[in-house]
């Protein structure tokens, strides 16, 4: 009875924490997200003060899948569409792009193996810009943008968790055969789709068949967190369950009906204040992990990959806009791109893969360790605050609500940079 007490004590101050940041954040116009990373930083340091347990595997279970759901059940599913060549391309050749070229910078500067570069390249590609999302919607930044910079996270983070889960079996299994690292992507992807398809398929079904809103709403919980954890009972990839299952329901809600206007609108709050309390919690766990100690130990180290992942994401973000405009007649303007490369911000799922190292015996552990944290925190304070003024600077904002869906980007206004 007293551990049930002191876990509810723990979510109780969480809460409450959460309350207090974000009215205080909102009085001074400072954005809440990275409140929260400082609020964890600080209350890991008052021991009176209980906070739950935020391991990785809670993380995965727990908070990721309602924060993807979230993203999926809400998102611009028409525009998602047309665009899909676009996220899909940033969101497979972008992250290995990055991916490579982090490992190769780690492994020839730093000097870490690499197995250990190429892991690190798969623990900090995947981007997090729920901070700037929060801060694009305020600023009233095209929709279309948003839509590119909230896609290319959402399939990113799907890409480097399979990758990553793929790397940790060839160490722990010290030796893996070619054929066996296709057999398990193939089991982690297309397991992944099967039973997000299947999840969000029966669901909208349900949906046809009752106008029980309660249940509705229910449904959507039972589906956002049990198709992850069918999923990784069967190897296959959560992640990607959920993702998929989101999108589906989504989609078929859109074109088939199967829930009334009030519904949709009870189910569009109601996720969205559950998104809110996962990013919180999310962002807590953040600050709760890091360790000042090795920022300081490792502040050049960090400094210098921070500059180069900025340098290179422009490099990236660029490549694929060339490829994209030659390939698909989709030119992305300058300004997109710029804005592209400072929105690519590093957050919770990084701390959490990088922690999921720890007992598997790498000698420079401690090392990913300082880089991880270190990049997550630099990129979400300097990039983060700073990311209204690029917006104004940029010209990124529209001056409509929802601006008509063009063939092609060619229409969003270019400054002269």
């Amino acid at each position: 009875m007293a551990v049930g007490l002191g876990q509810f004590d723990a979510i109780y101050n969480i809460l409450i924490l959460v309350v207090v940041i974000s009215l205080v954040a909102r009085q001074v116009n400072f954005p809440s997200t990275i409140a929260f990373i400082f609020a964890g930083l600080l209350a890991a340091w008052v021991p009176r003060l209980t906070l739950p347990d935020l391991s990785p595997e809670i993380f995965l279970t727990i908070l990721l899948p309602p924060i993807l759901f979230n993203e999926t059940l809400t998102l611009d599913i028409e525009g998602l569409i047309d665009d899909s060549d676009i996220i899909l391309t940033y969101a497979v050749v972008g992250t290995t792009l990055m991916v490579a070229a982090v490992g190769l910078y780690t492994h020839y500067i730093l000097g870490l193996t690499w197995i250990e570069s190429f892991m690190l390249g798969i623990i900090v590609a995947p981007t997090d810009p729920v901070s700037v999302i929060a801060s694009f919607k305020q600023l009233g930044v095209i929709r279309r943008f948003q839509l590119i910079v909230a896609g290319e996270s959402l399939f990113n983070d799907g890409v480097a968790i399979v990758v990553y889960s793929i790397l940790l079996i060839i160490i722990e299994a010290g030796t893996i055969s070619s054929f066996e690292v296709l057999q398990i992507t193939l089991v982690k992807v297309l397991g992944g789709v099967l039973l997000g398809y299947a999840a969000g398929y029966i669901v909208h079904l349900i949906f046809c068949w009752t106008d029980d809103l309660f249940v509705e709403i229910l449904l959507t919980f039972i589906v956002a967190f049990g198709v992850y954890r069918l999923a990784e009972q069967f190897h296959a990839s959560g992640v990607i369950a959920v993702v998929i299952a989101g999108l589906i329901l989504n989609y078929r809600c859109k074109i088939s009906g199967g829930i009334s206007e009030h519904g949709e609108e009870s189910l569009e709050v109601m996720w969205e204040f559950v998104g809110f309390i996962a990013s919180s919690f999310a962002f807590i766990f953040i600050g709760v992990s890091l360790e000042p100690s090795i920022l300081i130990g490792f502040a050049l180290p960090i400094l210098g990959l921070s500059l180069f992942s900025v340098i290179f994401r422009y490099v990236m973000v660029s490549l694929v806009a060339e490829f994209l405009e030659k390939r698909r007649s989709k030119r992305i303007p300058q300004n997109w791109r710029v804005g592209m490369t400072w929105s690519g911000l590093r957050g919770a799922v990084s701390v959490v893969l990088v922690l999921g190292l720890v007992g598997l015996g790498l000698p420079n552990t401690e090392t990913m360790f300082a880089l991880t944290y270190g990049l997550v925190l630099g990129s979400n304070i300097f990039q983060g605050l700073t990311m209204p003024t690029l917006v104004n600077q940029l010209r990124l904002f529209s001056t409509r609500s929802r601006p008509e869906p063009p063939p092609s980007v060619e229409e969003a206004i270019e400054p002269d940079l």
